[in-house]
């Protein structure tokens, strides 16, 4: 019971700072995120027939150029995603997207600033045999649509929560330097994260 009322006292001392938000306009901000990944394509290596869900970590910088868009740009690790043939784990894949873009912000009566994202992604990915073999993907682009918003808990800390879709073009699936077949990373990703930003600096 505790616990509960200690949520409570910490909700009650947070919504009239939260309220309070200022505008981001000129300002730097660092995110650090935590979610979920959930791969569109299954065919990492030829057979696959299916790849598990993963884990998601990473972070960012953002600069808004004024209350309605900023640019951003982001790294997120998959750190384990299992590749099975047949409903048998025959790989561990780890994908590594570097993201780029632009938000459209939303500005509400309120502490809550929703916003949509599009932008460029570059991506990578190692996948290892259950034998030990090792394989990577070639760094090869895409692109991302996403929508999220960020909760302003006071004028310079805010929790985001972040969804969106990323889609590529095939890369090359390299072993020893030599390409040995095609992937084209796509997924679907859910993270929750903190955003601290710097008084305005321009």
């Amino acid at each position: 019971m505790s616990r509960y009322v200690l949520v409570v006292v910490m909700l009650l001392v947070l919504a009239p700072t939260a309220a309070m938000a200022d505008s981001v306009a000129n300002r730097l901000g660092a995110s650090v995120r935590l979610g979920a990944m959930l791969p569109f394509n299954d065919d990492f290596v030829k057979g696959a027939t299916g790849t598990t869900a993963s884990f998601a970590v990473g972070g960012g910088l953002m600069y808004s150029f004024g209350d309605l868009i900023a640019a951003e740009v982001e790294v997120l690790q998959m750190p384990k995603l299992d590749v099975k043939s047949g409903g048998v784990k025959s790989y561990e894949a780890s994908i590594t997207d570097v993201s780029m873009g632009v938000q459209l912000r939303f500005l509400t009566k309120n502490s809550i600033v929703p916003y949509l994202a599009i932008g460029p992604d570059l991506i990578t990915a190692d996948l290892k045999h259950v034998n030990g073999a090792t394989y990577s993907l070639d760094w090869t682009y895409g692109g991302h649509l996403g929508i999220g918003a960020d909760w302003f808990l006071t004028p310079g800390i805010a929790m985001n929560l972040d969804l969106k879709g990323v889609y590529a073009a095939d890369g090359d699936v390299l072993s020893g330097g030599a390409s040995v077949s095609k992937y084209r990373p796509q997924w679907f990703q859910s993270t929750v994260g903190l955003r601290m930003f710097l008084p305005e600096i321009f």
